[in-house]
């Protein structure tokens, strides 16, 4: 639904447009305009009243636009119309359709059966004409010519074009994540729907799992969709090998590359897999080097600010890990060791109010009786994973004449000191010994570039992966596949773009503020499409963009 907002800024009225919708059970804001004050918009009424001309209906077209942009620029449809056997038709190709699903997704459409009605609302149904509907079925009928090779050779050839544009990668970031499901796993027939540790605590739904590959500017290179139940550190290997086949795909060096990855990732079998083919920077876990974190800060070294202005310190040193040494670095940060003392501080109450109360309620003779499990489970529920070497417990059986059991519960004080260590510090190592001890730190820190992807890829108005509701593995696999190609544009058109100094929502806010109207001139009658009022920025990216050439005659 769309509605007229008022907000108060400093006691005045001012108006917006917004429109909500229901995402994931809860309603959200979507889109959002501003009108200004009532005089404003009085004053944009009278102009309106001036114009030569009529408006009949108003269309979003600037992020649309940009999307085929960069379709043109990267050759998407010519791409996956090569690698997919489909006979020659009436209607969109394989490659169009696709493209199609991107630019839905992106538009805050969360499934194939909702495309169709925002297609009829589009500009872009005045570019593509074709003889029969766009439902549900004609979209899983085309994902049924893109199976695993066939995206293997899409992204080939897409990596192909970023190198020749300029984009080799020398440094790649690597990262997993998950999401949960509404699928079911009939008889364990799936590969990939399994249960495990979810990031958005849904232990309840079967996920999937995902690791993403980036280069040093951020462009999505390699992807894989893997089971639901696999950890992250098994599935590490399998995506090195699949950026040293893209690798030698793209004619690249692979001993030429830098892997930057998290302490999850860490095995013996992995580090010596990457050393042999590549060189890395990689962070240890606290418990491998515990001594390191009792270095004073008084030998730490001032390294560098970032961008959120927080001084990082470093302590360069020699470590050996897996049987092997290393440089390590021990990096401190004093914004982040007082956010995690705060985080661990907020938790901890919470963890002890909630086990108080549930001692409370076991010494309590009024309610059911409980046996051990049920406590235990509960127990488990309440206790986060990162403090249960912190918060002991122990269950006691019932007492004679009780129904419950009893809860006793403690801080091990030891093992808080431990884990106070660690905040604000990080152990850092890596076979680039000859780097800069800066350059080493600042490397690893930028594993955010692909941290802030996976954010991209839970933003329902740019290229979501969840809510997944597919139940077969081939679908899933496209669906993901699908959402990384959405994200490899929107990195890609920020990288061309980046003369401009936008962030990504930045760029897209401005991006979406471009529309086009349908107008009819008041005298005789004709239509005609405008562009409607921009800013100077975006008239500067609508033109630097060549946005214009999309425009429908």
């Amino acid at each position: 639904m769309v509605f007229l907002r008022k907000k108060l800024i400093k006691g005045k009225p001012y108006w917006y447009i917004v429109e909500a919708a229901r995402v994931n059970g809860k309603v959200k804001t979507v889109f959002q305009i501003y009108l200004g004050s009532a005089e404003k918009i009085l004053e944009m009424k009278k102009q309106c009243e001036s114009m030569p001309y009529d408006k009949l209906k108003s269309f979003e077209y600037g992020k649309l636009a940009a999307l085929l942009h960069v379709n043109e620029e990267l050759g998407f449809i010519d791409i996956v119309n090569k690698h997919t056997d489909k006979k020659l038709i009436d209607g969109l190709s394989v490659g169009e359709y696709l493209l199609l699903d991107i630019i839905g997704k992106s538009h805050g459409i969360l499934s194939e059966n909702g495309i169709e009605d925002w297609f009829k609302k589009s500009p872009i149904s005045f570019m593509w004409k074709f003889p029969h509907k766009l439902n549900c079925q004609n979209f899983l009928n085309q994902m049924s010519y893109i199976d695993s090779d066939t995206m293997k050779k899409i992204e080939d050839d897409l990596c192909r074009v970023l190198v020749e544009k300029g984009l080799t990668p020398s440094i790649m970031f690597v990262d997993e994540s998950n999401w949960f499901t509404f699928a079911t796993n009939y008889d364990e027939k799936s590969e990939l729907l399994h249960k495990g540790y979810n990031k958005k605590h849904r232990k309840d739904k079967n996920q999937i799992c995902v690791s993403l590959a980036v280069n040093e500017n951020n462009i999505p290179f390699i992807h894989e969709t893997y089971p639901g139940n696999v950890p992250d550190s098994e599935e590490f290997s399998g995506i090195v090998d699949k950026i040293i086949n893209r690798l030698t795909e793209l004619n690249i060096c692979s001993e030429d590359l830098v892997l930057v990855f998290d302490k999850g990732n860490n095995s013996k079998d992995n580090i010596e897999k990457v050393i042999s083919k590549m060189s890395f920077v990689g962070a240890a876990k606290a418990n491998q080097a515990e001594e390191l974190l009792d270095v004073p800060l008084s030998r730490y070294n001032y390294l560098y600010k970032n961008t959120k202005g927080s001084e990082i310190f470093g302590c360069r040193t020699k470590h050996q890990f897996y049987g092997t040494e290393f440089t390590t670095v021990i990096t401190y940060n004093e914004g982040t060791y007082k956010l995690q003392k705060s985080t661990y501080e907020t938790n901890k109450s919470k963890i002890i109010d909630q086990l108080q109360d549930l001692q409370r309620r076991l010494e309590s003779s009024k309610g059911k009786e409980r046996n051990r499990s049920s406590v235990e489970n509960e127990v488990s529920e309440i206790i986060l994973k990162k403090f249960r070497t912190v918060i002991k417990y122990e269950i006691i059986a019932a007492p004679e004449g009780k129904k419950k059991p009893q809860l006793k519960f403690w801080v091990d004080e030891e093992n808080e000191k431990r884990c106070e260590k660690t905040f604000g510090k990080n152990i850092l190592f890596t076979d680039k010994q000859e780097w800069h001890t800066k350059k080493i730190v600042k490397t690893y820190n930028s594993k955010n570039l692909v941290e802030d992807d996976f954010k991209l890829l839970n933003d329902h108005l740019l290229v979501p992966v969840g809510p997944v509701y597919h139940h077969k593995d081939e679908n899933i696999r496209v669906h993901v596949f699908l959402a990384m190609i959405g994200l490899l544009f929107y990195r890609y058109l920020a990288w061309e773009a980046k003369i401009y100094g936008f962030s990504m929502k930045q760029l897209i806010e401005k991006l979406s503020e471009i529309k086009i109207a349908v107008v009819q001139e008041k005298e005789s009658k004709k239509s005609k499409i405008i562009v409607e009022e921009m800013d100077t920025k975006q008239a500067s990216l609508f033109s630097f963009l060549n946005l214009e050439k999309y425009l429908p005659s």
